[in-house]
């Protein structure tokens, strides 16, 4: 937990008048014996390779030994050197005492890489010496890494602040890496990923027909306890955008109903989520419901026995478990091998030898009771648990995590192995590599897959799986159903569309052939083929033509419209009054036209500020219409009257064959008038208007 009040953070304040290495060891100092921050964890020590934090475990392996299995102990030659292990325990101490935040492993990645290139030039890595050669090298230390564009932020903030303490070059403020534009992490891996990255990252469909046929064997026969986990989890996954560690949120009572527009029964999960902070209900598609029912109910039963365990444990006991299996005797009568081997519930003696070993420092099953058994439990469920009632750390200020006892994924320990005994007796928090290691075709020395591999324990070739191609599988179906982006976004519990854009394809033209087909439109890609002389006659030419708004008085002789078609902002249009035809298609896009103002109102309240150029430009043509509307629906009107819309185009062409003088509103014109200027065949032509609708 965190115990730090913002009134008592300390602020290191360099002095310009001493050295860079004075400033260093005054920094560090005030790190190693002012600060408080991770004190509280378990067995944090300054001067250990390994320190447990709020949010994770952090190991100062050095560069060679990045990759060194998590369960191993690093050896003094395989942490930083020295000279570097106290700079970058303060850096971290420092930082994540004025600004705690979880991307602590860029930080510790950054530090490794800037550790090897200074141990690699100086021998003796000092930070004091750093220069913007070690800058660039670190960052081609980092290259191997799929996001080094984000670690390459971090090593930049590191350096900036170190600068800022006068401990290295103040270039560090000046200095860019290369990582950015078309290298930026939004071009190789993000958003604008090419579409075989991306393509990458969305589930083998043949990993997803072995998962759907191992789960359909549950229906007929019963399936280890690694194989309910792993299958029904999956189904979730594919229920709803989620991400692994966010299963450990559900409750058994996860599973909400509701009736749709429809009526018709609309399934839900909600949990909360801690990426954004809040509850979320996370609609399940029609598809995935009877499969996510079944999926909830196998886990339950599945895990019943370690929630009844974890709600045992909460009372703070003194007597043994009395599991299914526990041998029926007193608590302090002496037990045989077999009953000890029975009580903690391993699979023969050896095993419990074994653990005894572990716990205790001897091999003796001897001399045990059931009250001398809890003893050495509760020493174990301490160690191994040392978040309970918990299953992770509670952190001050933010929502408390699920209790075990009220998780749906609350497990017994050794539950998912394949060649051991589930233990009755002690709990294991639910870790993420319980799924995904078993998924991901994890390859032993030989290059075999291991043992726990699920897809070899059932006969079908190793497929590398990983959990959160279901994200991307999920959102990628959504786009091409027509969700729009913005729930897609609300689905997947994310903050932005921008994040949600890295999770779909590239857009080529789909989505416009898509609504077209919608709109049931043919739309054909492609240079057209330019027309005769002979087929321009067809459509006539003359001073007088038909427009879906009413009749257009420009002449041909002019030339093409200079408008574009924007006929209702045109003064060389005439509207008939009486023309239902014309009157209907304008009430059409005058309806079309406030939804779209509709929505651009509600996009400015979200922020989005581009749209309020587009609202005080479309707003006077809103008006506009519903004027012309009035006009044309008034009845004191008679059918038959020219109107005429005073237009935006004024130019010497317009002056030339339409001398008039005004220039505003919307203007009933006299016929006389027309006919002196264009004759008698444009009042025949809006009679038959008239006449037309009547």
């Amino acid at each position: 937990m965190i115990n730090q009040d913002i009134t008592t953070i300390f602020q290191f304040i360099p002095r310009k008048n001493l050295s860079a290495q004075s400033n260093l060891d005054a920094f560090i100092a005030m790190a190693r014996n002012h600060l408080t921050n991770w004190e509280d964890q378990e067995g944090f020590i300054w001067e250990s390779g390994i320190w447990s934090t709020t949010y994770c475990r952090i190991r100062f392996t050095n560069e060679e030994n990045a990759g060194l299995h998590r369960a191993k102990i690093p050896t003094s030659d395989q942490l930083m050197h020295p000279a570097f292990l106290d700079v970058a325990k303060a850096y971290l101490r420092h930082r994540h005492h004025t600004a705690p935040h979880r991307s602590i492993g860029r930080e510790v990645s950054a530090l490794r890489a800037l550790e090897y290139v200074l141990r690699q030039d100086l021998g003796v890595p000092d930070i004091t010496k750093v220069s913007e050669r070690h800058f660039q090298q670190a960052i081609s230390t980092l290259a191997r890494l799929k996001s080094v564009a984000t670690v390459a932020v971090s090593l930049i903030e590191i350096l900036q602040r170190l600068a800022d303490f006068n401990i290295v070059t103040p270039r560090a403020h000046y200095w860019k890496h290369q990582y950015h534009g078309d290298l930026s992490y939004a071009k190789t891996y993000g958003q604008y990923a090419p579409d075989e990255i991306k393509d990458k990252k969305v589930p083998d469909q043949d990993a997803l027909l072995a998962l759907a046929e191992v789960f359909s064997r549950g229906y007929h026969q019963r399936l280890e306890d690694a194989d309910v986990m792993i299958t029904s989890i999956t189904a979730l996954l594919l229920s709803s955008p989620m991400r692994i560690m966010e299963t450990v949120q559900l409750r058994p009572d996860c599973l909400a109903t509701d009736k749709d527009k429809n009526g018709k029964t609309q399934y839900y999960l909600k949990y909360f989520v801690p990426k954004i902070n809040s509850f979320a209900r996370k609609p399940i598609p029609e598809a995935m419901a009877e499969t996510a029912i079944e999926a909830i109910r196998r886990l339950l039963e599945m895990t019943k026995d370690g929630r009844a365990l974890a709600r045992y444990m909460e009372t703070g006991p003194t007597k043994f478990y009395r599991h299914a299996d526990c041998p029926s005797v007193s608590d302090d009568q002496l037990l045989t091998r077999e009953e000890v081997t029975q009580a903690m519930g391993f699979l023969n003696t050896e095993c419990a030898e074994t653990y005894f070993k572990r716990m205790t420092g001897s091999w003796a099953m001897s001399g045990y009771t059931l009250n001398t058994l809890w003893k050495i439990v509760l020493a174990d469920h301490r160690q191994s648990n040392p978040n309970f009632p918990y299953q992770r750390p509670l952190i001050a200020r933010e929502v408390p995590p699920l209790k075990m006892s009220d998780s749906l994924l609350c497990c017994l320990r050794k539950q998912f192995s394949t060649g051991m005994k589930t233990c009755p007796v002690l709990l294991a928090p639910f870790n993420k590599d319980y799924y995904s290691g078993r998924i991901n075709a994890s390859l032993n020395m030989n290059g075999k897959a291991q043992v726990y591999c699920f897809f070899t324990r059932h006969g079908f070739e190793p497929v590398k799986l990983k959990s959160h191609s279901f994200r991307h599988f999920l959102n990628r179906l959504a786009k091409q159903s027509g969700v729009p982006i913005d729930v897609i976004t609300s689905w997947s519990s994310r903050s932005s569309n921008r994040q949600t854009l890295t999770y779909l394809e590239n857009d080529k033209g789909e989505t416009a052939s898509q609504v077209a087909a919608l709109s049931e439109l043919e739309v054909e890609l492609g240079t057209q083929q330019p027309i005769s002389s002979e087929e321009a006659d067809i459509y006539g030419q003359g001073p007088i033509h038909r427009s879906r708004y009413g009749l257009c008085r420009r002449s041909w002789r002019i030339g093409p419209c200079n408008k574009f078609a924007d006929c209702l902002n045109c003064s060389e249009v005439l509207i008939c009054k009486g023309d239902k035809f014309a009157a209907d298609v304008i009430a059409a896009e005058r309806e079309e036209l406030g939804k779209t103002y509709r929505a651009a109102q509600e996009a400015i309240t979200r922020g989005e500020r581009s749209a309020t150029r587009w609202m005080s430009v479309s707003r006077p043509q809103i008006v506009k219409l519903d004027a012309l509307l009035s006009i044309l629906n008034d009845p004191k009107i008679p059918d038959g009257s020219p109107i005429e819309i005073a237009g935006t185009d004024f130019s010497h062409e317009r002056t030339l064959l339409n001398p008039k003088a005004e220039h505003s509103g919307i203007n009933v014109v006299d016929k006389k008038k027309l006919a002196i200027e264009y004759g008698d065949d444009l009042l025949a032509c809006l009679d038959e208007l008239r006449k037309r609708n009547a």
